[in-house]
């Protein structure tokens, strides 16, 4: 598809996004099984005001280029899609469906959002996306095929499930949960080389998500630490980070449960961690635990704790677990101002809630005397009594899975944009 095209559909778009209208607090995407839903989002509740849905799609990750392009991966299918998105009309409209590799789980753009990286789960393939000028054009493929782990049942094959761009903007580095192996592939000078394949231990933990440290920031800075969260063995791991020339070198330094030691699961032979998220801040970890066998499943919140002394080691501390308010919370994200948590259920109980950290600011509360008193209590709780990062257990805004359709068919993505 030619960028003429693409400019072509969304000029209208952008010429209704000059009209005076009055525009909500914030736009919020959800991806769900058929559909990609827009809600407003005025930080005390969600209104969903659009709707696109494909039968028979799963648009379980997405990722948003300014000012409104929207590329969404098909779970269930080998097409990786090209939306644009109005944020005045809500309209998601489909402009191009690229083939690329089967059953695509998450995608991560490059600094410049030139380049588009896909992970596919289903066909343990990397994708590797020309967007310069917005239209999906496929570059390179590359095979994960490192010796899968000892899991006969879910380690049956490599499965690629997340890329992750290093604060450099260089490297990309991917998880596979088939092959307990974090992939770290070199996009220098368009080459995307696979340069060093990191090991992650226990065998059979199953490298899900992971987030660079410290997160990346406007210029091109070199991260310290890796987190890596392992599905299968519930396991948050932290690895020492180091630029060797063309690689990334990966120490491990730390193994935490995702539980803590005062949270277990209900089940733990049927829990798998979800999501990860780092704040911007780089202060907090927040993790995903799934199939817990409880009534709800939990959120987790991890502290970073600086080296004690010149030369020691930094480190995660599990501070405490909350709801995640229903069961299957496969993915987390934050919100643009960092004050809130965004999650997902996809079995029951919340399909897509909000959460407030450390008692920041509300999104929209404003300021003078009812911004405070907006910001004084949130979910029932005084803010000044929580420390720094904890999350706020009832969330400020929510909508239940059934807003979605049928039980098991809940939200599998959230993100502002």
């Amino acid at each position: 598809m030619r960028l003429s095209h693409i400019l072509a559909v969304a000029a209208p778009m952008a010429a209704a996004a000059t009209l005076p209208r009055q525009a909500p607090q914030a736009k919020v995407l959800i991806g769900a099984p058929n559909s990609i839903l827009v809600a407003d989002f005025d930080g005390l509740g969600f209104k969903i005001v659009g709707n696109a849905t494909t039968e028979g799609t799963n648009p379980s990750w997405m990722a948003f280029r300014e000012p409104n392009l929207l590329y969404a991966v098909d779970e269930f299918n080998a097409s990786t899609n090209l939306f644009v998105f109005d944020p005045v009309t809500n309209s998601i409209q489909l402009v191009q469906s690229a083939e690329g590799s089967a059953g695509v789980v998450h995608l991560e753009f490059n600094f410049d959002k030139t380049r588009l990286v896909g992970s596919s789960f289903g066909a343990g393939t990397i994708d590797i996306w020309d967007i310069t000028d917005g239209a999906l054009t496929l570059l390179k493929q590359i095979v994960s095929d490192d010796p899968l782990g000892p899991n006969a049942a879910r380690q049956e094959a490599p499965h690629p499930h997340q890329s992750v761009l290093d604060p450099t903007g260089r490297f990309f580095v991917v998880n596979d949960l088939g092959t307990d192996t974090v992939l770290v592939i070199d996009s220098d000078q368009d080459q995307f080389e696979v340069v060093n394949r990191v090991r992650v231990t226990p065998d059979g933990c199953g490298p899900r998500h992971g987030v660079f440290f410290p997160s990346r920031a406007a210029e091109p800075t070199q991260a310290t630490h890796y987190f890596v969260l392992c599905e299968m063995l519930n396991l948050v791991e932290v690895f020492s980070v180091e630029y060797a020339g063309n690689s990334l070198q990966f120490v491990p330094t730390q193994v935490l449960s995702t539980f803590g030691d005062t949270s277990p699961a209900a089940n733990l032979t049927t829990a798998t961690a979800g999501g990860i998220v780092l704040s911007s801040d780089n202060l907090d970890v927040y993790v995903s635990n799934r199939n817990t066998g409880g009534e709800e499943d939990s959120i987790s919140h991890f502290r970073v704790v600086p080296p004690a002394e010149e030369g020691g080691a930094l480190s995660l501390e599990f501070s405490e677990s909350i709801s995640s308010g229903g069961q299957v919370p496969r993915m987390l994200s934050l919100s643009a101002d960092g004050n809130l948590l965004f999650s997902t259920n996809q079995r029951d109980g919340l399909g897509v809630l909000a959460l407030a950290r450390n008692g920041g600011a509300v999104l929209g509360a404003g300021t003078g005397a009812a911004g405070a008193a907006a910001q004084a209590e949130v979910g029932g709780v005084q803010a000044a009594v929580l420390a720094a990062g904890t999350l706020v257990g009832s969330p400020v805004a929510e909508l239940g899975v059934d807003v979605f359709g049928a039980v098991d068919f809940g939200p599998q993505f959230v993100m502002q944009v």
